[in-house]
């Protein structure tokens, strides 16, 4: 299976996150659905984001040191088609780590979108942008002599959940699933095939089949 832009629409148009983590939980991947304290940064208007992680570690910084965006512009420069960028800070929510100037950068390099456990700034231009953010919150306060992005490319954690560069990210209003490449094929085949069982069992409840029957029938719930 290639996890390319055609799939990763698909997968954005037919599946949600439940089933994505019903089926990590098959596999014995328990802990692969970040905490619930990441969210769009419009629930209203929140969009499914399906694309590779491209990592990136944010760490506190204390005074203003060179040039303050080094480090921020080569991670962003580094992005790639269909990449979705995931930034690690410890939850730090004293800075903004993203805003609407990075999204038109990210957003002209083919990236997807932006999971963080830190904070995003410029909300009302990332919403007219149409570019998916999902963070733990906005705050105005600039990252420039506070906070510097420490390496990008390597192994991080978010949320609770630990992302690999190239790890498949699905994100939408009812949370986010960080799908291991090595078992990404098989994850999202069986996610299809229970989309299906579940349309068949939806339909038959609508005509009047008990849940028990239903259940018997399918096995989905």
């Amino acid at each position: 299976m290639t996890m390319d832009a055609t799939l990763f629409d698909r997968m954005a148009r037919d599946l949600y996150v439940a089933v994505i983590s019903d089926m990590l939980d098959g596999l014995g991947l328990r802990d692969q659905v970040m905490r619930s304290h990441v969210r769009p940064i419009d629930p209203s208007r929140a969009p499914v984001l399906v694309g590779r992680a491209a990592t990136v570690v944010v760490a506190p910084q204390f005074e203003v040191v060179g040039q303050p965006y080094t480090n921020q512009i080569a991670a962003i420069d580094a992005l790639s088609p269909d990449d979705v960028v995931v930034i690690a800070t410890g939850g730090n929510d004293e800075i903004a780590v993203w805003g609407e100037l990075f999204s038109n950068a990210a957003l002209a390099r083919g990236a997807r979108g932006v999971v963080t456990d830190g904070c995003h700034r410029d909300t009302r231009m990332i919403q007219a942008l149409g570019f998916p953010v999902f963070s733990r919150g906005s705050r105005p306060v600039d990252i420039s002599g506070r906070g510097t992005v420490v390496s990008y490319g390597r192994p991080v954690e978010v949320a609770g959940v630990r992302v690999q560069p190239g790890d498949i990210v699905f994100a939408e209003i009812d949370g986010i699933a960080v799908i291991p490449r090595p078992v990404a094929d098989e994850v999202v085949t069986r996610a299809f095939e229970k989309v299906a069982k579940e349309d068949g069992a939806r339909e038959d409840l609508r005509n009047g089949s008990s849940l028990a029957e239903v259940w018997t029938r399918y096995k989905v719930l």
